[in-house]
């Protein structure tokens, strides 16, 4: 999805590095007016999930607390 795909942009982009929720969140949301963290959970495990397809199952890791991190 679009969603996915912005996310995946914004981990790869900060590759290695811890990318808040918030920073996603806002990325993503930015003009609504609420946006539940489980509506970013549920994007980010589709997008694992595509990844696992492909055989890139730990590309992207939580950082529980933090928020998450891509790798190669």
């Amino acid at each position: 999805s679009k969603t996915e795909m912005i996310i995946l942009e914004i981990l790869i982009t900060k590759k290695n590095q811890i990318v808040s929720r918030d920073t996603i969140i806002t990325a993503l949301w930015d003009d609504e007016a609420f946006v539940s963290d489980n509506t970013l959970t549920v994007n980010v495990n589709r997008l694992r999930k595509k990844l696992s397809e492909i055989g890139m199952d730990s590309a992207v890791e939580t950082k529980v607390g933090k928020g998450y991190m891509a790798h190669e």
